[in-house]
């Protein structure tokens, strides 16, 4: 059995059809590239809130304890009357 050899337009068909793959699978791949980096960020994100949350659920837990309504002040500035502040910068 011979084979039929192909003309020149089905390898400018097959070629094009190549170029149009590659090119597909290489912008594809960088906007897997951006999608992970969003992710990342985003689980970062969550990591960030998760830990404040839990943070402000124990606050809220402890409401009552002196050490954690001192901590609390202190996080928003305040001082004791005969306490002195230094500010580091």
């Amino acid at each position: 059995m011979r084979l039929k050899r192909t003309g020149i337009f089905t390898k400018v068909i097959i070629v094009v059809l190549l170029l149009y793959a590659v090119t597909t699978l290489i912008v594809l791949r960088g906007k897997i590239e951006t999608a992970e980096e969003t992710l990342d960020e985003r689980l970062k994100t969550r990591a960030d809130l998760t830990a404040s949350n839990d943070d402000m659920q124990y606050a809220l837990d402890h409401k009552d304890d002196d050490e954690v309504l001192e901590d609390l002040a202190r996080r928003e500035g305040m001082v004791y009357q005969d306490e002195g502040v230094v500010i580091a910068g």
